[in-house]
């Protein structure tokens, strides 16, 4: 996998610099927040190689990768203008505010917030785990003072959890991050833990703050940083320029402090008192259902990219009563249906390729990454993510009816057995007969509901063809298409352009051309299948079905359209010889830019053989450059 290649293509595809206003990345997936997300050329980007799917969803345009997406991210953020203003953009955008909008930028402010603390909560919560198996089977013991410090490790997190959210958040609302973690320490403070924790009221200026404990809090800071993102502002506005690198902070922090402690914190805690009760109340009633249901829908919700939003009411739980029993137990009924049931087309295609891809992708979802199996194979086959909801749906009533509690927020799988570890050691053993019933069933249900199978047999399809196939079959052997030159210029073979991309064929065969004019004229009669935002490249389909690109120079999109001019559309038909696209030749070049043009068969797969006319002769319009058998 070039992963340079796949950035630059998905950069390109969503809209580049013009469109992409922020860019994160969690496990598996490219999360941004684009200007204008219908500009987005989402088919496209599906069709990457690289790329398991795209949707827009929870406010973010998500681009799924697999378990390389770090590798993708680090190379699109070098891609991105670090001097453009994106949050002055932004506020341009007019919000959406009917519902669906609403909710939206509502999960994309929470994942947002919580998907950059996640290691750092997710290292602590196992740690948890791994000490209480170790006391558990006497390797340690609670009295040692190796345990003691580990143990003070394990609670970092969870205890200094305002202080890592205040961080996160001032991120999300774009105000001063170092102001948010000092009024997150203001919260966290021995001496206003030991006030707040007398016998005596306590109050602020007449006013009476509520004995609340924030450790291991979430919502109170997120209210905090919410408000000082407002107060930033107007202590900006009054804040005199010579005084104001330290009046300004001072004006938040003498604003924004009392007021939490008086109102937000109290409101904070109260509404994740208040959401951690109502999950444990309808689970007191409809327990078993609850995870049922959510087994079952779990693929949908993380398809869509919305079990983000779940974040507040799993680190809710966490913190009181100490574990979560519905959304990291769904998803361990999840994980493991969709990953036995990769395991089990891998066992029952005839397709190699797609083999592997299965193999790989069970792999990926017994580990607690699913989104390889899910776009890779079961949103492909279809009739397997039925079989895998059978099955998570079986495994999540057993979990349900047994109470099975996780005690760490992290991706349920093998890798991370110890979230379900407690000195209850019945829990653990609940949650490996979880894990069985959920494989098994759905193995069995993927064997019993079968799928249509992506191999085809072509001994078969020879020993005994329909006609138009027969057609089809013929055509392939006895037809060819000449594609002219769509420009004047020099003949260079593709292996010499100095971009892997083109010179190793990754994009499909075809020739290069170094232009001596700035005009692309229409290699053949067809279509126009696309053209690029940024006007340097164009793709083209011919009569006989040949798939084109042309595309014009090397890391030109970067002139963002500059010095080019299109004179076609996308599905304008058109002629052998017409003007498809002008651009300035010595411009481009005065820009630093590479002008060879890479001429590319994209659907190189289709055909016997893409054969290039190589000359070092001057070429042109009425001159053969591929033939295409």
């Amino acid at each position: 996998m070039n992963y340079k290649d796949i950035a630059q293509a998905i950069f390109n595809k969503v809209g580049g610099n013009d469109n992409i206003n922020s860019v994160i990345h969690c496990s598996t997936r490219l999360r941004m927040t684009l200007r204008k997300p219908e500009l987005a050329q989402t088919d496209e980007i599906k069709a990457l190689d690289g790329v398991m799917g795209a949707v827009n969803s929870g406010g973010q345009y998500q681009v799924i990768i697999g378990n390389d997406v770090g590798y993708v991210y680090n190379e699109l953020v070098k891609l991105l203008d670090p001097n453009q203003s994106s949050s002055d953009e932004a506020e341009k955008v007019k919000m959406d505010r009917s519902f669906k909008g609403l909710f939206n930028s509502f999960a994309s402010m929470i994942a947002g917030i919580f998907q950059p603390i996640i290691p750092a909560i997710a290292a602590s919560g196992m740690l948890k785990a791994l000490l209480l198996l170790c006391t558990v089977t006497g390797i340690m013991s609670k009295e040692s003072q190796t345990y003691m410090i580990l143990s003070v490790i394990s609670d970092a997190a969870f205890y200094f959890l305002p202080m890592l959210l205040a961080f996160s958040s001032a991120q999300k609302f774009k105000t001063n991050p170092f102001v948010s973690v000092l009024l997150g320490g203001v919260l966290l403070h021995p001496n206003l833990i030991s006030l707040l924790g007398g016998e005596k009221a306590v109050t602020f200026a007449g006013l009476p703050v509520a004995s609340v404990q924030y450790a291991t809090s979430v919502i109170p800071i997120i209210l905090t940083i919410w408000l000082m993102s407002y107060i930033e502002k107007f202590a900006d506005k009054i804040s005199p320029g010579p005084v104001k690198i330290f009046l300004k902070p001072l004006i938040v922090i003498l604003i924004v402090a009392p007021v939490s402690l008086i109102a937000l914190g109290p409101l904070g805690t109260y509404l994740g008192l208040g959401m951690s009760n109502g999950v444990f109340w309808i689970q007191e009633r409809i327990g078993w259902l609850t995870v049922v249901l959510m087994s079952i829908v779990m693929p949908l919700i993380v398809m869509f990219g919305m079990h983000k939003v779940f974040y507040p009411i799993i680190f809710a739980a966490l913190a009181s009563p100490g574990y979560e029993t519905l959304v990291l137990v769904a998803m361990l009924a999840s994980n493991m249906a969709q990953g036995a049931g990769a395991f089990a087309v891998s066992l029952k295609t005839k397709d190699p390729k797609f083999k592997q891809i299965a193999l790989s992708a069970g792999i990926s979802g017994v580990f607690g990454i699913t989104e390889p199996a899910l776009y890779g194979v079961h949103l492909r086959l279809k009739k397997t993510l039925f079989a895998c909801m059978i099955g998570a749906g079986v495994a999540g009533l057993f979990a349900g009816l047994m109470n099975l509690k996780a005690y760490a927020a992290v991706g349920p799988g093998f890798a991370s057995l110890p979230m379900f570890i407690s000195e209850d050691h019945s829990n653990l053993v609940y949650a490996l007969i979880t894990m069985a019933i959920s494989i098994i069933v759905t193995f069995i249900a993927v064997y019993m509901i079968g799928f249509q199978d992506t191999v085809t047999e072509p001994a078969k399809k020879e020993a005994r063809p329909e006609p138009a196939k027969a057609q089809s079959i013929s055509k392939s052997f006895k037809s060819k298409t000449v594609i002219f030159a769509p420009m004047e210029g020099t003949v260079i073979p593709l292996q010499q352009v100095k971009d892997e991309a083109f010179s190793q064929e990754a994009v499909g065969k075809g020739m290069a051309i170094q232009p001596s004019s700035g005009k692309v004229v229409a290699p053949f009669d067809g279509i126009v299948a696309n053209v690029f935002r940024t006007k340097h490249s164009i793709a083209l389909k011919s009569v006989e079905g040949v798939e084109l690109l042309i595309h014009i120079g090397l890391d030109t999109v970067k002139l963002k359209g500059q010095h080019f001019t299109v004179h076609v559309q996308e599905g304008d038909e058109i002629k052998h010889g017409q003007l498809l696209i002008e651009f300035e030749l010595e411009a481009i070049q005065r820009a630093g830019y590479d002008t060879i043009t890479p001429i590319i068969v994209t659907n190189t797969a289709d055909y016997l053989e893409i054969m290039g006319h190589e000359s070092s002769e001057k070429t042109g319009p009425e001159k053969p450059l591929i033939t295409v058998l």
